[in-house]
């Protein structure tokens, strides 16, 4: 029998001997890679498997690939490039590699095209050391086919910038993958665990700070919106793969992913890389020339070396008058200057930034182990936004209470091709804003103005676009400003993808003003039933008014409602607020104090009427004018007011008064905003306020500045803030134990946890009377916290709890001050239990009372178990839930078992502060049963 066991053993040998050799022949391959797709027609798709492999590895190389659609089918997909399809050979010991194929899937839905080879190159530090040439390489990118007559198409983002690169022992290294998306989507970066198979990480990963670990130089970070990957500094020579998710956004909603995994092949260097000196971020207006100079040079102290550069980007790239990179090819002398030089269409029109990438390399030889020679580079990485050109001429012409807003036709960019360019947008805003238009910051959004127009426009009168304004008002000053919108079109001409020009410049209009303008509507007096408030307005423009065909008597007529604002079919006419004049110099009765009302709890607003010539219908109304109502909001030693209102013209500041002695208020402070602190008062004290606006109409001939007050309000400081929160810690008897040393629950006096927390007052300059504190527990992770103790001194803040079972369990801790307000929870701290269960591996069930029973050492925090016993012929003999097991030797049929070594696997489900653990802790092991004495 030991024969056969021996001979059985040594053929496994040769044969894992054989296994091995064939899995080194396929060892050390892939380094990088990514899959990218293109749309051909509707559900049709063209793939692209781009891979870097190490060249070297001749054995291992793949002129075939398996390529996984998502759909339920695979295929096999040839390599496209390089002499006789056999690759294309690069620096570094790279070969790159390209895999080509279309696909028609079925219909519309979310789809996975993936690709796994079985080896990735030897080596790599940060996956499975050392032995990542046995981890597979996994490449992964998803593809929506959504309705393209509503969203158009969807292709995946082209990445610029090859997946190899070096870095250099103790130097910051930096690298960006230069992706761009042809169909205009924005893209964001995000760091992931390297796959080897769908859903299946490497196994054994390490993110590069953490190969020899230090945070002060240690450290990588991903820019998100960027892709740029920054990390300062790699400590250990070696090779490190790292991936990231691209994802695609279409209007704010992510659709896809494209994983990209790369190579960073750290080396020790004698020197440092080149610099590149350029400007980070242009700006152009589409149809101009955008021409800048790239300098790269190596350091001082390396002045000798020569220098090459190259470009790389989505501009470059382009179908439709791409850029150029004017540079002499190969190594130079420095400073090597080279001219980015594109020549910008209406079609380069995007809301992203076009990005290109610098990369310079010196002639300094770091040699590599595989006896492949490496030089230094650095990348510049430069932003490029292209912008739609302003509108031009603009004009406004006010006429019959409207406005007519002309520009020039053609726009520039309206001939851009496949229907880009969409119409015009309208902004109007009262007043003038003649803000500088920034190149690089397009659209009117958030700038103050209001848009006239929900979708684009593209009306023409008289050889011009144009646009009327019927939404206008006696008096006022217009600005109108007009922005050009593209939009990409899908096969149902629906827009998506939106992008605004340049804003045109400013053109402003006055209206005529032929009836009144209200200017004041200020509180007099603050009561319930005596209340007065005087309403002023000003008279029409005697030059916008025709007195001739307009003639007297000339008739104003106050109308008042409640509320700020109010329906037209509020307002009532206050009886005898009627003045009349024959003659409209005499017209100057301009007004009026309304008398008898409620302005302590009511605000009130006002319109006039204004007749001409005893007609009934009045030549027309004022706009509504509403008093100012002050509220009083009362909290800890502070009133916080606000204000309300409702006119015509624009208040720009106020002026807070607070009363000093019965009826004499005093100014304590100005805003520019309708709210005020007033801060560090006494708490039960009534203070009252009243507010004066300040503001204007913009317009000659009109009072200016407008002043007018709110009416009186009061309000007492009561303390209804809560204080800050403690700050918690709890510590138990697990905290302080090793690895082998285990907690006894027969020691009850152990099983507690030691809260300890700071007092609020010692830390947060706004609390000083906390008074008592709640502290909450909740059994478990996620459950309901529950009080279970109030502690009324507070300079004591230290608690034991003592829980029903272990120490599992959450904690919180809250603050009460001296008016009972209580503060938030301070922060959660969840403790668990330290479980710790071994088994022997023998006992002597002889019957000597000594050792008789198989049982665990003491262990604590254990629910149940499943232990399972067998003989060596893979026969279950024993099996318990019990932990304390207690096993007598005996099989399952109650019989003494034999003397000998039995095997044993057991799961041990813990006592956890989130319940039992459903993943349990898995023993296995062998116990020998001794029946001698």
């Amino acid at each position: 029998m030991k024969r056969f066991q021996h001979l059985f053993f040594t053929l496994s040998l040769i044969t894992l001997g054989l296994c091995l050799s064939v899995q080194t022949a396929y060892a050390t391959h892939n380094r990088a890679g990514e899959i990218t797709y293109r749309i051909i027609d509707g559900l049709t798709i063209e793939a692209t498997i781009t891979t870097y492999t190490k060249e070297s590895s001749i054995a291992a190389d793949r002129d075939t690939l398996d390529i996984c659609w998502g759909d339920g089918q695979c295929q096999r997909i040839g390599r496209v490039n390089g002499p006789n399809t056999q690759g294309e050979s690069l620096p570094n010991d790279t070969k790159l590699n390209k895999y080509v194929l279309t696909h028609t899937y079925g219909g519309p839905g979310h789809y996975t095209i993936s690709m796994t080879d079985p080896n990735r190159n030897g080596g790599i530090l940060n996956v499975n050391w050392p032995n990542s040439e046995n981890i597979p390489f996994h490449l992964e990118t998803t593809i929506s086919f959504f309705n393209p007559a509503f969203t158009g198409d969807n292709n995946s983002p082209i990445l610029s910038q090859p997946p190899i690169d070096i870095a250099c022992v103790g130097q910051t290294f930096v690298h960006n993958p230069n992706a761009y998306d042809p169909d205009g989507d924005s893209l964001a970066y995000r760091l992931i665990v390297p796959l080897q198979d769908i859903n299946a990480q490497v196994p054994n990963y390490q993110f590069p700070e953490q190969i020899m670990p230090d945070p002060a130089l240690n450290q990588h970070d991903l820019n998100e919106s960027t892709g740029t990957f920054t990390w300062s500094s790699p400590q250990q020579e070696g090779e490190y793969n790292i991936a990231m998710y691209i994802i695609q956004f279409r209007e704010g909603i992510a659709i896809d992913t494209l994983i990209r995994d790369m190579q960073i092949l750290v080396k020790a260097c004698d020197n440092m890389p080149p610099e590149i000196e350029t400007e980070m971020e242009y700006c152009v207006i589409a149809g101009e020339t955008l021409s800048f100079d790239v300098v790269a040079t190596a350091p001082i102290e390396e002045s000798e070396q020569q220098v090459t550069m190259a470009a790389f980007g989505a501009p470059l790239e382009l179908d439709f008058s791409p850029a150029v990179f004017n540079i002499a090819e190969g190594y130079q002398d420095q400073p090597l200057t080279g001219t980015f030089v594109w020549e910008t269409k209406c079609e380069h029109i995007a809301d992203q930034y076009y990005t290109v990438i610098f990369r310079a390399a010196d002639d300094f030889p770091i040699p590599d182990g595989d006896g492949e020679t490496l030089y230094l580079s650095t990348l510049k990485r430069v932003r490029i936004r292209v912008v739609g050109p302003p509108p031009e001429d603009v004009t406004a012409v006010a006429d019959n209470g409207e406005v007519d807003v002309t520009w020039e036709l053609p726009y520039a960019c309206e001939d851009v091709m496949d229907d880009y360019f969409q119409g015009f947008r309208v902004w109007r805003r009262e007043g003038s804003d003649p803000f500088v238009v920034d190149t690089c910051d397009p659209g009117m959004e958030g700038r103050g103005y209001t848009l006239l127009t929900l979708s684009p426009i593209l009306s023409e009168l008289d050889g011009r676009y144009h646009y009327l304004d019927l939404d206008v008002e006696r008096g006022k000053t217009y600005c109108y400003r007009i922005e050009a919108r593209f939009a990409q079109l899908s096969s149902a001409n629906q827009p998506f993808n939106w992008v605004s020009s340049l804003p045109s410049i400013e053109v402003c209009v006055q209206l005529s003003r032929d009836i009144p303008l209200i200017t004041n509507v200020t509180v007099l007096e603050t009561d319930v039933t005596n209340g007065e408030i005087e309403v002023r307005w000003s008279k029409p423009n005697p030059d916008d008014l025709d007195t001739l065909s307009n003639p007297g008597p000339y008739v104003y007529e106050v109308f008042r409602a409640e509320g700020l604002n109010p329906s037209d079919a509020d307002f009532q006419l206050i009886p005898g607020a009627v003045s009349t004049s024959q003659s409209f110099e005499q017209a100057n009765d301009t007004f009026y104090t309304d008398i008898g009302l409620n302005t302590r709890d009511l605000a009130y607003s006002y319109k006039i009427a204004f007749y001409v010539n005893n007609e009934e219908e009045p030549v027309g109304f004022t706009q509504n004018a509403s008093s100012v109502r002050l509220n009083v909001a009362s909290t800890d030693n502070t009133n916080n007011l606000s204000w309300d209102f409702n006119v015509p013209w624009e208040n720009y500041s106020y002026v807070i008064l607070r009363e000093s002695a019965p009826g004499v208020f005093d100014s304590i402070g100005q805003s520019e905003e309708p709210f005020y602190s007033d801060m560090d008062l006494l708490n039960g004290q009534e203070y009252c306020y009243k507010v004066t606006t300040e503001g204007t109409y913009g317009i000659g001939g009109i009072i200016d500045p407008i002043f007018n007050d709110s009416q009186e309000a009061c309000g007492v400081p009561l303390d209804s803030v809560p204080p800050c929160p403690p700050i918690l810690e709890v510590s138990n008897i697990c905290d302080f134990l090793g690895g082998s040393e285990a907690v006894s629950c027969d020691d009850i006096s152990s099983l507690v946890n030691n809260l300890s927390w700071e007092n609020p007052n010692d830390i947060c300059e706004e609390t000083d009377d906390v008074v008592s504190y709640n502290i909450y527990y909740a059994p478990f992770d996620g459950a309901d916290f529950s009080l279970i103790e109030t502690i009324t001194i507070s300079t004591d803040t230290e608690y034991e709890h003592f829980p029903d079972f272990g120490v599992a369990g959450c904690y919180a801790v809250t603050a009460v001050d001296t008016f009972f307000n209580e503060s938030a929870y301070s922060n959660i701290v969840c403790k668990d239990n330290c479980p710790f269960y071994e088994l022997p591996n023998v006992f002597t069930p002889n019957g000597d009372n000594q050792n008789d029973l198989f049982t665990p050492f003491p262990y604590c925090f254990v629910d149940r178990i499943e232990l399972q016993v067998f003989n060596r012929w893979g026969n279950l003999v024993f099996e318990t839930s019990d932990p304390n097991i207690n096993w007598d030797g005996k099989n399952l049929n109650e019989q003494d078992l034999s003397e000998g070594v039995y095997y044993y696997t057991c799961k041990v489900f813990e006592q956890r502060v989130s319940g039992i653990t459903l993943s349990p802790e898995i023993l296995r092991g062998s116990i020998q049963i001794i029946r001698g004495r």
